[in-house]
């Protein structure tokens, strides 16, 4: 890394794009103006709100302080609302309503605000040394995590209200204490943990920006160093290859995305070389945001995640890299965040990067586990999303959560994920972490893996038999699990998952077992459908207002049900909603064998599906307990799709003799030669 010590330092804004700042966000995005403004006006009456879309614990009650601020308040006894408290977004908030409308009120709430934090809250360096055994810990308004978090929003304040008359030299003083009293404890505080955890990028994000920001400092190049070389170090540890967080959860793969955005982008804009493996690690973070972003926008709902708008992040990611497939999934204009990081110039940039669709639709992420099943890349298309992955490499935000699918069509979301609700220790918690409020087969009415507790799992149940294949014709992926095999009679559960493109699902849930259990099948509907049982037991959800609906037909008998279910999009926010629950009680091999089928509602004519018969090489039928092999008509079209489940064989069946696993026959209804398809040998 290459720095010099003298030279003056730029941050992300300065006064001379003040103008083209405020005129252009307030064109462009001034709904996210007013909400600006609104948590800002709150802040300098000393009441807290925390709406913004990367809130990691939404609270959208106001709380006030009208005596003075306890910064230890817990609201309704959560600690994570403490946290967001002492993260202090306001702060940044209070800088950019200054520049906003250049009332002075902003500038002495961000004043009043710092010292009184500073106050109540004082550290000394013997306390910090003194707290190793707590991790560094030092105390609940000092958790390291969330002062590398605050000492960024100070920061991005600060530069906004520095140029007003009453920040004067004692402001200038205190602030350049606090800035330095932030620095020593993220350097100490650090250990071998946070280089595995989110928190480590958090914590290092903010020294990296106080050794950058104030070379004058006599510990700024070692502090700068130190920063570089752990960043290096996490990005090895916990981003893989395929670009996703090891935590496997959305919410904080983004945040952690954006603890390594900010030193790149600051980096860069100082003409100061990091290391290559940086930018390497964030634009493969990048592809696995766009690889699963969904039809709306949105990131899925994976393990400890709200239902966030992430075009922001990809419209930054485009800026920074020029890539024109990041802004095919991002917004049209540049985003109000991204026009205070980056200015005209990037503004400007923006608007002329050529959009372009991604190398891919349909993508697997190996190390992960996760794949992703899409016709394309607009807001009308089918996505699929199949979740196969570990629970999480620490155990902490992840969910028990194997062979959970999610699906979008038409528009609309029809299966989602429950997400996450809350972090307090209550049933709750529970309720939204285990397998049976995903859709993933459940047995005898137990998890997937064992929960203990808010933050801790027993018996995590691995991934198995991964398998993922994309063409143009179709997709095929398939994963197991071992979390049933610590029954005292085992079960093997696996899941197959055959995208007939561009029109149908066919998802084949098999349970192997020698004594009899009860089997569970749980489909999870977003809010707002209309949900109805058929005569002939399939399942249809219906958006009347998109004409646009979801038919969940099974092939095999199952009992099958309507009942309530939560979905929450938000921390502290909870929805009504329902699920389908398909049951069998089964021994040896026991299937459930689903068609997904999308459809506009003026369609009333389902597609016809039967099994078939399926001989061997020699002529003889093959029983059902080997072989499930269907049918699908849709007016002239038919398609035949074979799963095997003794492995690989020669087949017969409706005319055609091919050998493999899983076979895929499409015959166009013109008469000509069917298309035969080895999906998987």
């Amino acid at each position: 890394m290459k720095s010099s010590a003298t030279r003056e330092r730029r941050f992300f804004w300065e006064p001379r794009d003040r103008g083209f700042i405020v005129s252009t966000v307030m064109k462009e995005w001034p709904d996210e103006v007013r909400e600006v403004l609104h948590r800002a006006d709150l802040a300098c009456e000393r009441t807290f709100i925390f709406t913004h879309r990367w809130d990691m614990e939404r609270c959208e009650t106001e709380v006030e302080f009208p005596d003075g601020i306890d910064w230890t308040y817990r609201y309704r006894g959560d600690i994570e609302w403490m946290v967001m408290l002492n993260r202090a977004r306001y702060m940044s908030e209070l800088g950019q309503a200054y520049w906003l409308t250049e009332d002075e009120k902003y500038v002495r709430g961000f004043i009043s605000l710092m010292k009184d934090w500073l106050k109540q809250n004082p550290l000394t360096e013997q306390e910090v040394r003194a707290s190793a055994d707590r991790a560094y810990n030092v105390k609940d308004t000092w958790r390291k995590l969330d002062s590398g978090i605050r000492i960024a929003n100070w920061l991005k304040g600060y530069h906004c209200v520095n140029v007003s008359a009453l920040w004067r030299d004692e402001e200038e003083e205190l602030f350049r204490e606090a800035v330095k009293l932030h620095g020593m404890y993220l350097n100490i505080a650090y250990t071998p943990h946070d280089r595995q955890s989110n928190w480590g990028f958090l914590e290092t994000n903010g020294l990296f920006q106080i050794a950058l920001l104030y070379p004058e400092l006599d510990v700024s190049e070692a502090w700068l160093d130190t920063a570089v070389k752990r960043l290096v170090e996490m990005c090895a540890v916990q981003v893989f290859e395929d670009g996703m967080h090891n935590e496997q959860c959305t919410m904080y793969h983004h945040e952690v995305l954006h603890c390594l955005f900010e030193p790149v982008w600051l980096a860069e804009r100082n003409g100061i070389e990091l290391p290559a493996e940086l930018k390497r690690t964030l634009q493969r973070m990048y592809t696995a945001s766009l690889a699963l972003i969904q039809p709306d926008g949105r990131q899925p709902m994976l393990g400890d995640s709200d239902g966030t708008d992430i075009r922001d992040v990809l419209s930054r990611g485009a800026v920074l890299f020029g890539r024109g497939d990041l802004k095919r999934m991002g917004y049209a204009t540049l985003d109000y965040e991204g026009i205070w990081f980056f200015g005209e110039s990037g503004y400007d940039r923006y608007a002329r990067i050529q959009t372009a669709n991604p190398p891919f639709d349909s993508l697997e992420l190996p190390q992960s586990g996760y794949a992703v099943m899409r016709t394309g890349w607009h807001p009308e298309a089918g996505y699929l999303l199949f979740d196969a992955g570990h629970m999480d490499a620490i155990r902490a935000h992840g969910h028990d959560d194997l062979l959970h699918i999610s699906l979008f069509a038409g528009g609309r979301e029809f299966l989602t994920d429950p997400g996450r609700y809350t972090y307090m220790e209550d049933e709750f918690r529970r309720y939204f972490k285990e397998s049976l409020q995903h859709n993933t087969v459940g047995v005898d009415g137990a998890t997937i893996s064992t929960y203990l507790d808010s933050w801790k799992w027993d018996e995590v149940a691995n991934p198995l038999d991964r398998w993922w294949s994309a063409t143009d014709s179709f997709d095929y992926v398939q994963g197991s699990h071992d979390g049933y095999f610590r029954l005292e009679d085992p079960v093997q559960v696996r899941r197959q998952i055959l995208f007939v493109k561009p029109d149908y699902w066919i998802v084949v849930d098999t349970c192997k077992s020698r004594e009899p259990h009860d089997y569970t099948l749980p489909f999870h509907f977003a809010e707002g459908l209309e949900v109805r049982l058929e005569a002939d037991g399939s399942v249809t959800a219906a958006d009347t207002d998109k004409e646009t609906a979801l038919r969940i037909i099974p092939v095999l008998p199952a009992d099958e049900k309507i009942e309530s279910a939560w979905v929450s999009r938000h921390y502290n926010r909870k929805e009504p909603t329902v699920r389908a629950v398909f049951t069998q009680t089964g021994s040896g091999l026991t299937r459930f064998v689903s068609l997904l089928y999308p459809q506009k509602l003026r369609e009333e004519q389902a597609p016809q599906i039967e099994t078939i018969e399926v001989l061997d090489s020699y002529g003889q039928p093959i029983s059902s307990d080997k072989v499930t092999a269907i049918s699908v008509r849709r007016g002239e079209k038919r398609e035949y799709a074979v799963f095997s489940h003794q492995g690989v064989r020669g087949y017969r069946f409706a005319g055609n003799h091919l050998t493999g696993e899983v076979l895929l026959v499409k015959e166009d209804g013109t008469g000509g030669a069917p298309q035969t398809y080895l999906v998987k040998i």
